[in-house]
């Protein structure tokens, strides 16, 4: 049986994550896959890494009886795309969808492409589910966990139950990819990194965030063991020479006991690696971090998203700013580099009402960005547009509002929250929010040159960004319109 996973691509590629990382969603899939399954030949195809002219070329030439298709939001519409020309060249392929975007709108995937099937939340059992019916030719219109057409309507069958012990998944098949092509993070420390994921899920539930693979059902959040976590590490170190990871969970420190016992198994072990996470502020005191900087942590990425206490509780963020910076004081006694993410433009609803940060509000949160690197809190920091993914409450919150210009409904393309503004604010016009990233992407590149950490091969990544921007500002100055 030939099987073809693909990880589709914006159709903007611009200096996003997907291009620094494998894609490791898929790589899991494969990795079960033929764990399980007998006379499979699997190959795995990403996107971000490929001509996209000829991506449609390379899976025709494969030619596989089943096609994995996994994409995030702004990558929907290049997976329509060639989800659609693959079909209409060859029609007995069968399409499988997956992921973020797939999981939040699985209606959306069938009626704007051919896709088969669509596999929502957690993909390793339903998928290999899938290819086991597929390949003993029984039906597959009732795999748990998925949605299809059936007799001319979409047809929704139970949730697939959650996987209860992670370390039962094998790591993901990164030698089907050759990870050696990828940058890695912007910021490193060793010549070679990669990711990994702890963790799955997240239990908080922050108004902006779009996680529905993880929160479509219960336990939210869920650990793999500290000891198979280390494994992994252990295992890229000896079959691909890195000795850096990023650790793409939502919050590694969201169970602090578990986020101690990390941090002493990487100790007993003796790595000489260096490794990095995002966390939570809130949750963070001198042993764990003494721990961390004992176990080779040096970059913490901290969700601060906004200098206003009344936005925090807007969004849900069930924090303070002062929280935040008692814990970004800790990290700093400790010789660990803060990396503070912040948003622009923040929305939600209070007593029925609409509310958001308006051009005053935002300043006020670059004054605080700025007062946290001169007392040398953060050493680095992103600037993005809040924007509102599907999955999210705020998604549902900008459509009851009518907060997104109906030209760009389902342009998911343009949802990039690092370079578009994809809401319509009152009192928010198109030079506002062009100045207001403008001012924060300033600091943000002074602080990229000043932490003597940044990684020369992600430049381009980088340039590509910097470039969009700049076409950005240009138009929308030479609009008559955006004033």
């Amino acid at each position: 049986m030939k099987v073809l996973l693909v990880n589709a691509p914006p159709l903007k590629k611009l200096g996003v994550i997907g291009q620094m990382y494998p894609p490791l969603g898929i790589l899991y899939l494969a990795a079960y896959a033929r764990k399980y399954l007998k006379d499979l030949k699997i190959r795995v195809i990403d996107g971000y890494q490929e001509d996209s002219r000829t991506l449609v070329e390379k899976i025709r030439k494969f030619d596989p009886e089943v096609l994995g298709v996994s994409f995030t939001t702004p990558a929907s519409t290049g997976a329509y795309n060639i989800i659609n020309a693959v079909k209409q060249e060859n029609n007995t392929i069968y399409v499988v969808a997956g992921g973020a975007h797939a999981t939040a709108l699985p209606e959306e995937v069938l009626e704007r492409s051919k896709t088969d099937m669509v596999v929502i939340g957690e993909g390793e059992i339903s998928f290999f589910e899938i290819l086991e019916h597929i390949s003993e030719d029984k039906e597959t219109n009732s795999v748990l966990g998925t949605m299809l057409w059936e007799n001319g309507r979409i047809k929704r069958n139970p949730p697939r139950p959650l996987i209860k012990d992670l370390d039962t998944i094998p790591f993901p098949a990164r030698d089907l990819l050759d990870i050696q092509k990828y940058p890695g993070y912007y910021y490193k420390k060793k010549r070679k990194d990669t990711s990994l994921i702890s963790s799955r899920g997240c239990p908080y539930n922050c108004i902006f965030c779009s996680n529905p693979v993880w929160k479509h059902q219960k336990p939210w959040f869920r650990l793999r063991s500290p000891q198979n976590v280390v494994d992994e590490m252990e295992h890229i170190s000896k079959e691909f020479g890195i000795e850096e990871f990023y650790d793409e969970t939502d919050e590694f420190n969201a169970n602090k006991r578990w986020a101690k016992e990390l941090c002493e198994e990487i100790i007993e072990r003796r790595l000489n690696i260096s490794w990095k996470a995002q966390m939570r502020a809130d949750n963070m005191d001198d042993e764990l971090a003494e721990k961390m900087a004992r176990s080779g942590f040096w970059l913490g990425f901290f969700g601060v998203e906004s200098g206003n206490d009344r936005t925090l509780r807007g969004i849900n963020k069930k924090i303070t700013t002062v929280q935040n910076e008692t814990s970004l004081s800790i990290l700093k006694r400790h010789n660990i580099k803060a990396y503070a993410l912040f948003m622009a433009f923040n929305i939600w609803e209070e007593d029925g009402r609409l509310k958001y940060e308006g051009k005053k509000d935002t300043m006020n949160t670059l004054q605080f960005a700025l007062r946290l690197v001169k007392e040398k809190k953060i050493d680095l920091m992103s600037w993005s547009l809040t924007t509102p993914y599907p999955g999210s409450k705020l998604y549902n919150l900008a459509l009851q509002y009518n907060l997104i210009p109906e030209e760009i409904i389902g342009r998911w393309e343009q949802w990039d929250s690092s370079a578009n503004f994809v809401v319509k604010l009152p009192g928010i016009n198109k030079r506002d929010w062009i100045e207001i990233q403008n001012k924060g992407k300033r600091i943000q590149l002074q602080l990229l040159f000043t932490s003597r950490t940044f990684n020369l091969r992600a430049f381009p990544l980088y340039f590509k960004r910097g470039l969009q921007q700049l076409k950005n500002t240009m138009k929308i100055r030479n609009d008559p319109t955006s004033g």
